[in-house]
C-alpha cells in the first residue's frame, strides 16, 4: 500500500517533468531560432561584403559590412547557439523519457509497494537532476518566463490528462 504522502511526491514530479519536457524544448527551439537568425544575417552582411568588393556599393557600405560581418561572426562564435540548441534538444528527450516512466509508475501504485514507489521516485528524481544538470555545464541561462509559461502549459494539460 502506497501512503498518501508517497502518491503525492510522485504526483509532484510528475508535474515537474512535464513542465521540464515542455521548458527544455521551447529553450531548445529558442536557441535553435536564434542560431537561424544570426546564420541568416551573417549570410545578408557576407552577401552585401562580396557586393562591396565587386564595387556593387558605395565604400562606407564595404565598411560596414565588413563590420557586421566580424560582429556577427564573434556572436556566432560566443553566444554558441546551435551546441546550446542541441543539448536543451537532448535534455527535453531525457526529460520526455523519465516522464513516461513516472507516468508508469503513476499508474502502477496500486500494485506496488510504498517502499518500491519511493525507491522508483528516487530514482527518477536523480536522473532529472543529472539530466537537467547539462544545462549549468554548457552555460545555458534559466529563462523564468518561459518556465512560468511552461508551468501553466504543462498543468493544464496533467489536469486534463489525469482530472477524475
Amino acid at each position: 500500500m502506497v501512503t498518501e504522502q508517497t502518491r503525492n511526491a510522485i504526483w509532484q514530479e510528475l508535474l515537474d517533468v512535464a513542465r521540464l519536457v515542455r521548458y527544455y524544448e521551447a529553450l531548445s527551439d529558442q536557441h535553435r531560432r536564434n542560431h537561424l537568425i544570426v546564420r541568416f544575417l551573417l549570410l545578408a552582411a557576407a552577401a552585401g561584403g562580396i557586393a562591396a568588393l565587386l564595387d556593387l556599393l558605395p565604400a562606407m557600405a564595404q565598411l560596414v559590412a565588413g563590420g557586421l560581418v566580424a560582429l556577427l561572426v564573434a556572436w556566432d562564435f560566443v553566444s554558441d547557439y546551435a551546441k546550446k540548441a542541441a543539448i536543451l534538444h537532448a535534455i527535453s528527450s531525457e526529460c520526455s523519457a523519465m516522464e513516461i516512466e513516472w507516468q508508469a509508475l503513476w499508474l502502477e501504485l496500486e500494485t506496488i509497494d510504498d517502499a518500491e514507489a519511493r525507491r522508483e521516485n528516487t530514482r527518477l528524481s536523480r536522473r532529472i537532476a543529472d539530466v537537467t544538470g547539462w544545462a549549468g555545464q554548457a552555460d545555458i541561462r534559466e529563462n523564468r518566463k518561459l518556465n512560468e509559461e511552461c508551468e501553466k502549459a504543462a498543468y493544464r494539460v496533467m489536469t486534463d490528462r489525469y482530472a477524475t
